[in-house]
């Protein structure tokens, strides 16, 4: 409240001020942009001249634009300013509620001011429609769609811009390929000032648990899958069992006899047999607990994966790990290769980058806590222009499916009568087939949006609005999605919106609800909820599937009427509590994988910062680096006394240094009279020596520059690869140690903080054996090739 009032007095002194502004000429308001930024050089800060800053955007889009921001817009705007959370309902024009604030913080000139949107179409449209105000208040804007990813120079021109709108996916993979790169003037995504994420509960929370990905060569294809997916299929019920919120699935004490004679192994947790074991859990998961038409879709022989809030397809999107490999196999489907990853981000380690993060979306009020204690982003909720006329009823909650989609085909005929459009929502994409059938069978013409039919969706949308129009969709219409009502339609009551059941979370209930009402429009909105829903069966207490089956044997006995709807007051929130239920899980889940990430972060950050110092090819630096990697690749051979006998120091020698030196040479400074520190101090001199030797086979300082610079970044981007592989394997199995009494998250921490202290050793060990034993072929115009050993 205390914000709110302050963001109202500065709405104040904003239309105090417009009038101001409204009497300039073209040229004088264009002029502003210069004269603000003068006043920032002086000592003022962006706060000081927000109400100019502000005024003078507002009436550059009335110009511009023919659009006039209202006064509930303005305060959206001065709320994502100051870096919250806007709660901005459908229809109330969050597109020119960003111009504001996005003018304003780009008079810094800074760059890596963001708009982030869902997809390229959303960022183009935005992009081209509101770019034109603030190219005619003299900034520049960059729009990330659609560009070639191979010009260098368009991407740069993109990111240099003072304002740019782009997707969340596009700015994520710009920023992991910058750091594959060799050279430093390579990089595009440079600054992270400010962004605004539109729906920015779907990118923060939904998205969550989706990490960006670049994959590159192929490993080596494992025979595992195969084998692995006949056992778990050849699995009764009673030979594995689920957590209680159904996230997870482990085989029995009985599913491991079944194991143990099936490969004919008694020890089948040996060392020996991770990698099995390791697909068989994949072969679990892949068959029990992903399910197609939810998880995903099978096209054209290919397993391709769902947006699991909106129901979107995502090509290009695989699952690691071998989830993907494992679905494709329990698919019958070609079994594409696995890959090693040379690049991971998620989408909160990504915007947690932001100096002043922001974003806007039409639900956000219901996790308002989860946003401020992982992102410390507050949520400021907007009133609308006019008030909402839209009616959200009662819950229909009867006691089977079947008599639910029954009621809710009524309601939709209903409708139609009154020469209303309808948008009916399922859960999924094989529901709203399902329930496609059914419209047919009661000869209901319908146009169906789900993940198979989005190439449509922009004229299916556009028919939605219609009398007696009826639309059928995943919840993919909830978000994003604007539905434009005819005249006609508006006078007979509005969009009449029909859930055919309640989604994960009431928040995304309350997205779909939004899609009716839109700017002060009539419309209506009602869930079908029955006592078989999968949210009520999975997440509720063991009495209500006992009050379930005794209405149901009631309804069989003809002692209860089968559509009498259940309105006893202990049943009329269980989908309230069964949603909270299964909220909770997904709290925990998203905090799981933050912990996750963050320590993953924390490495990506050092190993990124180590290639930048590379890339900026200090000569300096370059000999810190040659002289730290001869101390720490001999001081860990000598650590064990097995490797400084003569037989031990030779094997390195021949194997890291050279493979003809003399073997006399390495006796006479290794035997019983030579102690661990003399031992060292040879292998430390022969390493200098060699090393100078090698250098030396360069006539061009510039050559031998490049040389120093390729092999150190070789060695870190080899051992990182190899990081990253192992660090999404065993984020994959430690959370079965949970049985075990083992926090997993502490578990993965310590794992993979041994890991990086080994991988910084094999990165030394690299660059040391690549100074040595790297062979130069000199070719005719002079230029040098590498040959590593």
């Amino acid at each position: 409240m205390l914000k709110m009032y302050k963001y109202r007095r500065i709405a104040k002194k904003i239309y105090r001020i417009l009038p101001k502004y409204e009497k300039m000429t073209d040229e004088a308001l264009k002029e502003q942009t210069n004269i603000l930024r003068s006043k920032l050089l002086q000592g003022k800060t962006l706060a000081d001249i927000l109400p100019d800053a502000f005024a003078v955007v507002i009436e550059a889009d009335k110009r511009v634009l023919g659009l006039m921001p209202y006064y509930v817009q303005i305060l959206g705007g001065i709320a994502l300013f100051f870096g919250n959370i806007a709660e901005i309902k459908t229809g109330e024009g969050k597109t020119l509620v960003a111009t504001m604030p996005l003018y304003t913080r780009a008079l810094l000139g800074e760059k890596g001011n963001f708009l982030i949107t869902a997809n390229d179409y959303l960022a183009e449209r935005d992009g081209q429609s509101m770019g034109e105000v603030f190219k005619w208040l003299n900034l520049t804007v960059g729009i990330g769609s659609n560009y070639d990813e191979q010009d260098f120079e368009e991407k740069k021109r993109l990111y240099n811009a003072d304002i740019i709108y782009t997707t969340h996916s596009r700015l994520g993979f710009d920023y992991l390929f910058d750091n594959l790169g060799s050279e430093l003037d390579k990089q595009v995504v440079k600054k992270f000032n400010f962004a605004i994420i539109d729906e920015i509960d779907a990118v923060l929370l939904d998205g969550a648990q989706t990490a960006l990905v670049i994959s590159g060569s192929p490993k080596v294809q494992s025979n595992y899958y195969q084998i692995s997916d006949w056992f778990v299929k050849s699995l009764r019920q009673k030979d594995y069992e689920y957590s209680d919120d159904k996230r997870r699935v482990w085989i029995t004490e009985g599913g491991v006899t079944k194991l143990r004679q099936y490969f004919d192994i008694q020890d089948i947790y040996g060392e020996q047999y991770v990698d099995l074991i390791r697909h068989i859990v994949l072969a679990l998961q892949a068959n029990y607990l992903k399910q197609r038409g939810k998880d995903y879709v099978v096209e054209d022989g290919k397993v391709l994966l769902l947006d699991t809030v909106n129901g979107r397809k995502m090509p290009g999107v695989k699952m690691q790990g071998g989830m993907h490999q494992a679905i494709e196999t329990k698919e019958r489907v070609e079994v594409t290769s696995e890959t090693k990853t040379l690049g991971t981000i998620s989408y909160q380690s990504l915007f947690k980058q932001f100096s002043r993060l922001s974003g806007m979306t039409g639900t956000a009020k219901t996790d308002k806590e989860e946003f401020m204690t992982t992102y410390h982003l507050d949520v400021i909720q907007i009133p609308t222009n006019i008030p909402t006329q839209r009616h959200d009823l009662k819950d229909q909650i009867y006691v089977s499916n079947q008599t639910k989609i029954e009621e809710s085909i009524k309601s939709v005929k209903k409708a139609i009568g009154e020469l209303r459009p309808v948008l009916i929502e399922t859960g999924s994409v094989s529901m709203s087939n399902l329930y496609s059938l059914v419209l047919l069978q009661n000869r209901i013409p319908h146009n169906l949006l789900n993940a198979t039919t989005a190439a449509r969706e922009n004229q299916i949308i556009n028919d939605a609005g219609r009398p007696m129009s009826v639309t059928l969709a995943t919840s993919m219409a909830g978000r994003g999605t604007d539905i434009k009502i005819t005249s006609e339609a508006e006078q007979h009551g509005g969009l009449m919106v029909i859930g055919t059941e309640r989604m994960t979370s009431k928040r995304i209930d309350n997205q779909l609800r939004g899609r009716a009402g839109r700017q002060g429009e009539p419309g209506d909105s009602v869930f079908f909820v029955s006592l078989e829903d999968k949210m009520i069966v999975e997440n509720s207490p063991q009495w209500v599937r006992r009050t379930r089956q005794r209405l149901a044997k009631k309804i069989s006995q003809n002692i209860r009427i089968k559509t009498a709807q259940v309105t006893t007051r202990r049943l009329n929130n269980v989908m309230d509590r069964a949603q909270k239920k299964f909220g909770n899980a997904e709290i925990q889940s998203r905090k799981n994988t933050l912990a996750f990430d963050t320590i993953l972060s924390v490495q990506r950050t050092r190993i990124y910062a180590a290639r930048n110092k590379v890339l900026e090819e200090d000569e300096h630096y370059f000999e810190q680096i040659l002289s730290q990697c001869v101390d720490k690749v001999v001081s860990n051979l000598i650590v064990d006394k097995k490797n400084i006998t003569v037989e031990g120091v030779s094997n390195f020698v021949f194997n890291n240094m050279q493979s003809a030196y003399p073997l006399n040479d390495i006796k006479l400074h290794v035997n019983q009279d030579k102690s661990k520190k003399q031992i060292h101090q040879f292998l430390k001199n022969l390493s200098n020596k060699l090393i100078k030797q090698s250098l030396n086979r360069f006539t061009d300082i510039t050559q031998a520059k490049y040389f120093k610079k390729v092999i150190i970044l070789r060695a870190i981007d080899r051992a990182w690869i190899d990081q990253l592989d192992y660090l999404q394997q065993l984020k994959n199995m430690v959370p079965d140690r949970g049985m075990a009494q083992h926090k997993p998250i502490n578990e993965f921490g310590r794992e993979a903080r041994h890991r990086f202290f080994e991988m910084e050793n094999q990165i030394f060990l690299d660059i040391y054996r690549s100074l040595l034993l790297s062979e130069l072929k000199t070719n005719q115009d002079g230029s040098i090739d590498i040959e590593f050993p």
